[in-house]
């Protein structure tokens, strides 16, 4: 029996885009990405969290290498990137409409599930885009995004991250401990809550954490992050965090990169067995 689930985080969106852009455009129907319809049709997927991911420093990056090999293009102002994203999750969406709907609420997702549908919730992976601006926070929101990071892996207007490490690309080590929120920051989350839009902390600094838990009263949540006591990765979050998260009626969506859930990156085994592993002492 397939149990209905919800994946908080892809980067699909970003990747057809790319695609689209090296003139070989890769369908979402059926494709070779970890996320296409058939996978979540096979999976029983409620909901699919689609993402409008945005590398501020593009090409640069780390060493550029794995965008330029996806096709990404040159550097452009992020806010036209997010733009042109929006456009291509708006194509999809009218494309495989018989198939899969964006939803903005929990009632939506429930009115698909009795007809069929798979339903995807637009986020966006990169605060910066808005580049400060409340007015551009908006206007994501009129397109229907509902959850944003206020980070991605590099500091921007609102907040800091957990810093990769520059000689390993998903080796992650925590930022300064009062590197949190800026003042325009603050007024981000403040205005999230009020539209609502769901804050994302999955890569935002500890700081940053603290400080979107002591200024927010409703949920938040951590759309691709474990937990630090099984796996020292700066990106997964304390048991603290968890509890805090918790409390406020958030909620956290598991990362299966290896690399968060061994910080040794060992032959991959199931979150379950490492879980178990931690849980006996063995």
């Amino acid at each position: 029996m397939k149990v209905p689930y919800i994946d908080m985080h892809c980067d699909t969106v970003s990747e057809i885009w790319y695609s689209r852009l090296r003139k070989d455009p890769i369908s979402l129907g059926k494709n070779d990405l970890m996320i296409d319809l058939d996978k979540l049709r096979r999976g029983g997927c409620l909901c699919q969290n689609l993402a409008l991911y945005v590398n501020l420093h593009r090409p640069a990056g780390f060493d550029g290498t794995r965008e330029t090999m996806a096709g990404a293009p040159p550097y452009r102002d992020p806010w036209t990137s997010v733009q042109d994203l929006v456009a291509v999750f708006q194509d999809l969406m009218k494309t495989y409409q018989e198939e899969i709907a964006q939803v903005t609420t929990a009632e939506e997702i429930l009115e698909n599930q009795k007809k069929g549908l798979i339903s995807c919730l637009l986020t966006v992976e990169e605060g910066g885009v808005c580049k400060d601006s409340i007015k551009n926070l908006e206007t994501l929101f009129a397109q229907g995004v509902r959850m944003m990071t206020l980070t991605w892996n590099f500091d921007n207007g609102l907040a800091h991250p957990n810093h990769p490490d520059k000689n390993a690309y998903y080796r992650f080590q925590p930022g300064p401990k009062d590197a949190g929120l800026s003042g325009q920051g603050f007024a981000f989350v403040e205005r999230m809550q009020e539209l609502p839009m769901i804050v994302d902390v999955s890569h935002l600094s500890d700081g940053g954490f603290w400080d979107v838990a002591n200024t927010l009263n409703g949920p938040f949540v951590a759309s691709h992050s474990n937990a630090r006591a099984l796996t020292q990765c700066s990106r997964n979050l304390t048991d603290e965090m968890i509890h805090t998260l918790a409390e406020h009626g958030g909620v956290m969506g598991l990362n299966f990169c290896p690399d968060f859930l061994d910080e040794n990156n060992p032959p991959r085994e199931t979150a379950a067995a490492r879980c178990d592993r931690h849980r006996y002492g063995l």
